[in-house]
């Protein structure tokens, strides 16, 4: 009873402090990109250790502040100018749409939910961005909590391991330890993947919106990039300022950047991330989904962010203790190199 006690009293704290937990689960998986990073600059250990992990570290800062310092300005420009656009992209669409009956009653329906009950108008609503202050100055601090908790993380990996290890009873540790292992060569796989994901998709659908020529290409290729990171919610989201903007430039325009969205998205579905995951990780598309769902029901924007990498650590403790120890099927975990070992 007792044991049981605490069991609940356990989860129920994690639950209250569900966001924080969120973060250093983000912060894990920062670290591991690092680790990863420093496994493909030394990948027979030919370099010490820590000397990899710190060149990894400054390799990943210098990438970061080299595009900020090249491409900042004109990023940054090219963001604001589709900020700056939208109110006239959907008042072009207003306009095209308002031609027809069924349009009409589909536009008084989306100013009546984006006035909601104050009655503000969208421009108004463009205008209150410097309330958002507070909020992206928070966003900030907790990103360099996240960052700073990374860095400990990295340079005292085993340790921080060993000590979750500790917590586990004798017998269960080993198998605990060892799905943590996979777990991290998961995790490691899986961001690999998704980075050359991101920059395939960003590169195509800038060659495509410049094509067409759709205002604040670079931008809007860099936003759907990064929007790969949450999958299938993710592209659909970020298609829709560009379809807006397209809209200020020609309704056949939005028609053309909406069906070049659509068929970059399938040939990322059902092309390039399969054969992408042949190297990295396999997780199937509608699990991925529903994790999404799941995770973004239960906590969050948050939840949402990192849906897949935890499904990711979820699977490889779900086939490793569940499926491989407790059933005694033979099972592969996603984006593990070897077997899992025969349960004794």
């Amino acid at each position: 009873m007792l044991v049981t006690v605490l069991v609940v009293a356990l989860a129920l704290f994690l639950w209250a402090v569900r966001d924080a937990v969120l973060l250093a689960f983000a912060a894990v998986l920062l670290a591991v990109a690092v680790h990863g990073l420093a496994d493909m600059l030394s990948p027979r250990g030919k370099i010490p250790r820590g000397v990899a992990l710190s060149l990894a570290g400054c390799l990943l800062v210098g990438v970061v502040v080299g595009v900020v310092w090249l491409f900042g300005a004109q990023v940054a420009d090219q963001i604001a100018s589709i900020i700056d656009s939208l109110p006239a992209a959907w008042e072009s669409v207003r306009r095209s749409l308002s031609a027809s009956p069924l349009g009409a009653r589909l536009v008084s329906e989306l100013q009546s939910m984006m006035s909601g009950a104050s009655g503000a108008s969208f421009q108004d609503m463009m205008s209150r961005a410097g309330s958002y202050t507070l909020p992206l100055a928070s966003g900030v601090t907790t990103a360099l909590l996240v960052i700073f908790t990374a860095a400990f993380l990295t340079t005292e990996a085993g340790a921080y391991r060993r000590g979750l290890v500790l917590l586990v009873p004798k017998g269960p540790d080993e198998k605990i330890g060892q799905a943590l292992d996979d777990s991290a060569q998961a995790l490691k796989k899986w961001l690999l993947g998704i980075m050359i994901d991101m920059t395939i998709i960003a590169l195509l659908l800038g060659v495509a919106l410049w094509a067409l020529g759709v205002p604040a290409f670079v931008g809007l290729a860099l936003i759907a990039g990064f929007a790969q990171f949450v999958p299938t919610v993710g592209p659909l989201l970020a298609s829709v300022p560009a379809i807006l903007l397209a809209f200020t430039v020609s309704p056949m325009t939005a028609l053309w950047t909406a069906i070049a969205y659509l068929v970059i998205s399938q040939l990322e579905a059902n092309v390039i991330y399969p054969l992408i995951q042949k190297k990295t990780t396999s997780i199937p598309p509608a699990l991925n989904l529903v994790a999404v769902l799941a995770f973004g029901t239960l906590l969050g924007p948050l939840g949402v962010l990192l849906a897949t990498p935890m499904l990711v650590v979820l699977t490889v403790f779900i086939v490793r203790l569940y499926v491989q120890d407790a059933l005694g099927k033979d099972a592969r975990a996603p984006g593990v190199d070897r077997p899992l070992s025969k349960p004794v």
